[in-house]
């Protein structure tokens, strides 16, 4: 995990020295064309967040007539938190336990590398974790787990860091591998492990039952408040019943909200017409990337775990939304 954040820090120094960092407003205005132009760090290409960040790129570029936006290969949510606090990007995409975890300075973001001046955007889509196992290995719980294989996902990843802070909750010990997602299905099947992490929704899951039959674990109901207490960065969600064949009925589950964020100084304006440009044009977002379209549904602004944007509580406010008052940053004034 330190080698993790370390590659993380490195290529944040690297594209803060291409970029001249410290320029929280650094979106540039054409002066020809007087096209205000700012940049989204997204993630690796083919990734959720290159998508997302994507689908919001096109609704700018087609819809939003004075703005341009583009998509920067990044390191995903520590790096986009980082970029975004050191002013090198605009926007980002970024996922709730990250965020949370940068803007209070905590967790890999302690001291200089906290970044107090984030801000949410807008929601984009949910995810939550799951344990896989086989339903013949006879488990009912990952209590079961304990000295078992178990493959949290590679070091340094999500998956890897909740699982092991679920299984610190839960007092066991396994013999964790950090296999990539699609070995790790792979691994269960011919039973070198025992148990898998991954978040839902997962097609690996579900061409995994297509030959085999499963149980997916959430942490147990015995730890949910102890779980809660010590990592309120995460957010509770339900899978819902059906989606998968060992799931008949609605599961709840920890897990995170991938977002958009941005810094407290980047143009109000620019946030607000970002913001009303891709929920008025909602439909087209979800015919780029499904999940997100579905999901940034204004009624999902709660699972933010920090302050908006002004200019997201801005609009916000004019489509009706009650926005909660922790959501609402000291800087917004309206």
């Amino acid at each position: 995990m330190k080698k993790s954040l370390a590659l993380v820090l490195a290529l944040v120094m690297v594209l803060t020295a291409l970029t001249a960092c410290g320029n929280t407003e650094k979106s540039t205005d054409s002066a020809s064309t007087g096209t205000k132009k700012f940049s989204i760090g997204a993630s690796s290409v083919g990734g959720g967040f290159y998508n997302g960040a994507s689908a919001i790129s096109t609704v700018i570029n087609s819809k939003l007539e004075g703005y341009e936006a583009t998509v920067e290969v990044t390191g995903a949510s520590a790096a986009n938190a980082m970029l975004t606090q050191a002013g090198n990007v605009e926007m980002a995409m970024c996922a709730t336990e990250v965020m949370y975890e940068a803007y209070n300075g905590i967790a890999d973001f302690q001291g200089e590398k906290a970044c107090p001046d984030i801000r949410a955007v807008m929601p984009g889509w949910g995810g939550i974790y799951m344990f896989i196992t086989l339903a013949s290995s006879g488990f009912n719980s990952i209590y079961d787990l304990e000295g078992k294989a178990w493959s949290g996902g590679p070091v340094g990843s999500s998956n890897q860091i909740l699982t092991d802070r679920v299984l610190e909750v839960c007092g066991i010990k396994v013999d964790m591998q950090n296999l990539p997602n699609s070995d790790a299905s792979r691994a269960l099947g011919d039973g070198t492990i025992k148990c898998f992490s991954l978040a839902h929704p997962a097609s690996a899951v579900s061409e995994l039952e297509a030959t085999n039959e499963l149980k997916i674990f959430g942490i147990p109901e015995d730890k949910w408040d102890a779980f809660k207490a010590a990592y309120p960065q995460y957010v509770w969600l339900t899978i819902p019943g059906g989606y998968y064949k060992c799931l008949p009925e609605d599961q709840l589950g920890v897990g995170l909200y991938n977002m958009v964020i941005s810094n407290s100084n980047v143009d109000e304006e620019l946030v607000y017409q970002v913001v009303k440009a891709c929920y008025q044009n909602q439909d087209l977002i979800k015919s780029i990337f499904a999940q997100f379209g579905e999901e940034m549904d204004l009624k999902n602004i709660g699972y933010s775990t920090i302050p908006y944007h002004a200019g997201a509580v801005r609009y916000f406010k004019e489509a009706g939304i009650d926005v909660p008052a922790e959501l609402i940053p000291a800087e917004y004034n309206k």
